[in-house]
């Protein structure tokens, strides 16, 4: 703190002040006035912390949704961009999805022919039964024009799927 603030708030009036110090009247006056202010750069956001905090959540809920999207929804007042700028501070960018290969017409058979060889099984012996799938499956990159809010992008999916009714594990 300023010595001539110091003596101002003890109470000492200016004429007082400046026989103290020996300075001009003009220069405790602008003492007074100066206040010390935080540094800041750039523009002020646009967006509070807590429309942050919805955009994100609305993000992470709803992978496919477009920035357009969660502006209108939200009633944001701010442009899709900055919508995308908030995204991305929150590590959520957008990629496009891999295409998922389908089951071909030989994986619905067998799975058919299974299901009509064991049609007849008691409901006791199903419920022993432990059914397990894994595969790892390759997809290729593909265009398309759906973006997808991630935090990483994979180049392959892996499968692991386990089901159990009644049945303790070793």
């Amino acid at each position: 703190m300023h010595f001539s603030l110091k003596l101002i708030g003890e109470g000492k009036t200016y004429k007082e002040v400046q026989k103290i110090i020996g300075c001009s009247a003009k220069m405790i006056s602008n003492a007074l006035k100066w206040r010390a202010k935080p540094e800041t750069r750039g523009r002020k956001r646009k967006t509070t912390i807590k429309m942050d905090r919805r955009i994100t959540r609305m993000a992470k809920a709803q992978p496919m949704i477009s920035s357009r999207m969660i502006k209108d929804s939200l009633e944001l007042p701010v442009s899709t961009v900055t919508v995308r700028r908030r995204l991305c501070e929150a590590n959520l960018f957008t990629r496009i999805p891999r295409k998922v290969p389908l089951l071909k017409k030989r994986h619905v058979q067998k799975r058919l022919q299974f299901a009509k060889e064991h049609i007849n099984w008691p409901k006791e012996k199903w419920r022993n039964i432990l059914w397990t799938d894994e595969s790892k499956v390759p997809t290729p990159p593909s265009p398309s024009h759906w973006y997808v809010l991630s935090i990483s992008a994979t180049s392959s999916i892996c499968r692991w799927y386990i089901l159990c009714r009644g049945l303790v594990p070793p």
